[in-house]
């Protein structure tokens, strides 16, 4: 939030647990960047930014009672509500590239998905028709400010012209599976037929310009003739 020609940061815990899978999860957030995250299945922090954990450290079992007490309000609310099902809300994807493209050059594609609710989601990388395996990585689920969350997927790759990319969202707000194609964007040649048009376009463009340009002569010089006959 940017007031009075200064900038305030904003960091906070985000936590959420519920009954599918990814069960839980508990981060810390500064200025909308994920600094560290709690691996609730080893237990032990996962730190995002390089090099923060020489400088910081936290405790894993805050975290960790933290999570049992939304696990005890969740059955709670479960229970108050009748197990009545949240609704889901289908995800917003976008696929872009993390810098312009050279082909030949090492890139990142990042498949940025938001508005997720619940935050249960499959993600697929898929290249020319074939499942992706390895060489990708992905964030947590980060908070939004309308309790939705967002999360990026970031797949290495060399582009070349002829690869074609997808990212593919599966989530319960959604009917079928989102997919989103990356794909080299070479111009189109232009046909000969199309050519051809501009040419004959241009040649009777420049035609009537020296038509025009004669009938412009010839008028010239009869209103000269006409003068020079009426001063006589």
């Amino acid at each position: 939030m940017e007031r009075a020609g200064h900038i305030d940061y904003f960091d906070y815990s985000a936590l959420f647990y519920q009954t599918r899978r990814p069960t839980g999860e508990y981060l810390f957030d500064y200025n909308g960047n994920e600094l560290f995250h709690v691996d609730l299945d080893s237990k032990s922090v996962v730190w995002t930014l390089p090099g923060l954990s020489e400088h910081e450290s936290f405790d894993p079992q805050g975290a960790l009672q933290d999570i049992n007490v939304a696990r005890y309000n969740l059955d709670i609310g479960i229970k108050r509500s009748n197990s009545t099902a949240a609704t889901n809300i289908p995800p917003l994807v976008n696929l872009y590239s993390s810098k312009p493209v050279v082909l030949g050059e090492p890139n990142i594609l990042i498949c940025f998905v938001k508005n997720i609710f619940p935050p249960v989601m499959n993600t697929t990388w898929i290249k020319n028709g074939e499942k992706i395996e390895e060489g990708f990585t992905e964030t947590s689920y980060l908070p939004a400010q309308d309790h939705s969350f967002r999360k990026l997927h970031y797949l290495a790759f060399i582009p070349n012209e002829h690869d074609i990319y997808t990212c593919e969202i599966e989530h319960w707000g959604l009917e079928r599976p989102t997919r989103r194609v990356w794909q080299h964007d070479v111009p189109t040649p232009t046909s000969e037929a199309y050519q051809n048009v501009i040419c004959a376009l241009g040649l009777a463009v420049g035609i009537i310009g020296i038509i025009a340009g004669v009938m412009l002569i010839i008028k010239g010089m009869k209103q000269s003739a006409a003068q020079g006959r009426s001063q006589r």
